[in-house]
């Protein structure tokens, strides 16, 4: 049996021999002190068990807590597994394998660490050169105390393997912080000294975990703020210029990435615990780095796809105005067509002729009549009838004088003539020939009513049928264009966008599901703390933006906003689900079903928008597309003991929130004082644990405060500032350097901090 003590160096080679002369050994029988042995007793002494822990507790010897105690383990299933060898399993404070084969060595180190014992590889070396054959790392200070510290976290101080630990794959090195004496910062009051002035000294990181502690005033949060300010490009310290920051600051390695650096400041913690929005574009920008960018691309085609959506409705939007062209085409084509129509209509001609027959007749009597007035009319004026005087008479005067009395006789005679009616018959067919064509005319007229046409209209008859010729054209062109949006309509397809959108959710959950199964294992270790579950969805509560695009898109004409709040009530009672399986028939009758007050204004204008079936569509279009939009309206909800954030304690909302951002992404975040709001219980018993397990694949940086952090979740570096004289003091340790145990009992929690950390795996606190 291989059983192993190894002292500190601080225990003095006096304090070894008196212990050796306090420690019995029996040989064949007899008692003996280690000290007493000779080389002939080794192979026969036995040394107990009991006895040998209780003469190392002695108080007399001053070795309580100055020693550790290894034993050799040559797998955990051998036939050693008895009960001496369980007791003194139980009482050691590590494991010890000589194996080689690492499959080995990987299930005895998985068996111990259920027992909370560390398990190193020795060397096993039977001569000189197979000395470092075999590796066993140890992160630790090269001292006792460092060494010590592998019982306290025996899986992530050893690790056996050729190669050292692989670091995170980010981190930041280093930081030089390199400012002159006279550097102030600009505020209310005018300048004052900045707190870094003077400051002149390089501030080293672990890769894991690094605790910047230090009292009111002494620049750890300032710390912090520069470091982000170096990185993000842009300044986090209120008064002092981004330019100022970069010039005195220089970080290694190169950190070129903006994002390639997680920062929260005190107050961020709280506004992710309150702002679903940025919580969940912060767990999805986590998700997507985990995922190598994949779902942020496929998020990416998604919101690309939806734009069919759009496009469906300008389809839509063109369908309906090419129909409303066609009518109007078709209102001018029969417009034309009838005027065609009407002018050719054989009973038109016929009256048409008549017409121009009896105005033939009429204007011929007509004429007749005129002309036979007008004769007699001048001939009275030639012969002077009114006067009866004769001229002198001579030869000429003479017959002058018969003829005219003859003329005037006979003008006497016409007029007794006319009075008496000799030509009543003449005039009697004149009125007659202008009533049957007036009554023609009017037939006509009441014909091209009837037709739609006016006798004005006779003039569009020379280029009608030019006219009607091209709106033809142009209504089977426009029949073409319907035809053509038609089919785009009738082909459209969102299933490909549909398998994209559950491909996104695939992936997303297959992160979730392994992020929550570690949450879930954390919460089976430590049973008064609740599960914390990360649950995606996609926000269907979204009826107002549906609405406020729809409203946008309706003509201002049918005066929606008028009316806006009855309308938005009455189609707030048809679920978005249930509409876009709706016909149009089939919505518009339940919508109008649900309105008691068909009289109401607002029910006029609902009628006016929804009895176009455009309206219908694309209200439908845009539900399906707002129903469909990963990148608004994604959720990652997270919950606490199966509740909902909002339904939590501010505590629990807080450390939900800084859970889940350590869960996620393998990139180096630096949190300031995230102990602030925090329910201390679940920092000492999830948070504490999470940090453990997530400082081996990021560099986690805290400013803080709270023991629990520093000292269980086993900061690997501590760096300590002080304001000493209105100046900055660093000074970088680790947990077990002893010079600074005093500083660390001083922080928040800190003696119950060590005291738990050393009760967790039943381990006496020296008392010397």
């Amino acid at each position: 049996m291989d059983f192993h003590i190894i002292f500190s160096d601080k225990v003095t080679q006096q304090e070894i021999d008196n212990f050796l002369r306090n420690a019995d050994a029996n040989v064949g029988g007899t008692e003996k002190k280690l000290a007493d042995l000779e080389k002939d007793d080794f192979d026969k002494a036995v040394v107990n068990f009991d006895q040998l822990l209780e003469c190392l507790e002695k108080e007399s010897l001053k070795l309580r807590g100055k020693y550790l105690l290894g034993f050799l383990s040559r797998g955990h299933g051998s036939s050693r597994s008895s009960s001496n060898y369980e007791k003194i399993v139980k009482k050691v404070h590590f494991l010890i394998h000589s194996s080689n084969k690492q499959e080995n060595l990987k299930k005895d180190r998985e068996f111990w660490l259920k027992y909370n014992k560390p398990l190193i590889q020795s060397s096993d070396a039977h001569e000189e050169k197979q000395i470092g054959n075999k590796y066993t790392w140890i992160k630790a200070e090269k001292t006792f105390e460092g060494l010590k510290q592998i019982i306290y976290e025996p899986e992530t101080r050893v690790s056996i393997d050729e190669e050292k630990p692989q670091d995170p794959l980010y981190k930041i090195d280093c930081v030089g912080l390199h400012f002159n004496e006279d550097i102030k910062i600009t505020n209310e009051k005018g300048d004052t000294p900045f707190c870094y002035a003077g400051f002149n000294e390089t501030l080293f990181f672990s890769p894991n975990f690094t605790c910047v502690i230090g009292g009111r005033g002494s620049g750890k949060s300032t710390l912090l703020q520069l470091i982000a300010s170096a990185i993000k490009n842009n300044s986090f310290v209120k008064g002092l210029k981004h330019e100022t920051i970069q010039k005195y600051i220089e970080i290694q390695p190169d950190i070129d990435i903006v994002d390639s650096v997680e920062y929260l400041a005190q107050n961020e913690v709280e506004e992710f615990a309150t702002n679903v929005s940025k919580f969940t574009e912060a767990i999805f920008n986590r998700i997507d780095s985990k995922s190598s960018g994949k779902p942020k691309e496929l998020e990416k085609q998604i919101t690309k796809s939806i734009e069919k959506f759009d496009e469906q409705i300008r389809y839509w939007q063109e369908k309906n105005k090419l129909e409303e062209q066609l009518k109007e085409s078709e209102k001018i084509r029969k417009k034309y067509q009838s005027i065609i129509n009407t002018f050719t209509d054989k009973n038109y001609l016929d009256k048409k002729r008549q017409i121009a027959k009896k105005r033939k007749a009429l204007i011929d009597l007509e004429q007749s009549k005129e002309g036979f007035l007008t004769f007699i009319k001048e001939l009275k004026r030639v012969v002077n009838f009114e006067s009866k005087e004769n001229m002198k008479e001579n030869s000429y005067d003479k017959v002058y004088n018969q003829l005219k009395q003859d003329i005037c006789k006979e003008l006497e005679r016409i007029d007794i003539n006319i009075k008496n009616g000799c030509f009543k018959s003449e005039d009697e067919k004149i009125r007659t020939l202008g009533a049957e064509r007036e009554a023609l005319s009017q037939e006509i007229r009441e014909f091209l009513k009837e037709k739609g046409v006016s006798d004005e209209s006779i003039g569009d008859i020379r280029n009608a049928n030019d006219h009607l010729a091209k709106i033809k054209m142009d209504i089977n062109d426009l029949k073409h264009e319907i035809k053509e949006n038609a089919n785009k309509i009738e082909n459209f397809s969102y299933e490909d966008m549909d398998k994209n959108i559950e491909e996104f959710k695939d992936q997303i959950n297959e992160k979730l599901s392994k992020i929550n199964s570690a949450f879930e294992e954390i919460s089976k270790n430590h049973k008064e703390v609740k599960p914390i579950t990360i649950e995606y969805r996609l926000n269907e509560d979204i009826f107002e933006e549906v609405f406020e695009d729809f409203d946008k898109l309706v003509d201002k004409d049918f005066k929606i906003q008028k009316h806006q709040s009855k309308i938005k009530e009455y189609l707030k009672e048809i679920g978005l689900k249930d509409i876009i399986n709706k016909q149009h028939a089939e919505f518009i009758e339940e919508l109008y079903n649900s309105i008691d007050n068909k009289k109401a204004a607002f029910y006029e204008t609902m009628k006016d928008i929804f009895d176009r079936e455009i309206h219908f569509q694309i209200y439908r279009l845009l539900i399906l597309k707002h129903l469909r939009n990963v990148e608004k309206y994604k959720i990652f909800e997270v919950r606490y003991d199966k509740r909902a954030l909002n339904e939590t304690s501010f505590g629990q909302k807080c450390t939900a929130v800084l859970v889940v951002l350590l869960s996620l992404g393998n990139n180096p975040i630096i949190i300031d004082e995230p102990e602030a709001h925090l329910d201390s219980a679940l920092i000492a018993n999830y948070l504490v644990t999470l940090i453990k397990k997530q400082k081996q694949k990021r560099q986690i940086i805290f400013a803080t405060h709270n023991a629990n952090f520093v000292l269980n979740a086993d900061a690997e570096l501590i760096i300590q500032l002080k304001n000493e004289n209105n100046k900055i003091v660093a000074q970088s340790f680790m947990i077990e350097s002893d010079a600074y145990k005093e500083d660390l009992l001083k922080l928040e929690g800190g003696e119950k901090a060590f005291k738990d950390r050393e009760r967790k795996y039943g381990i006496t606190k020296d008392k010397n």
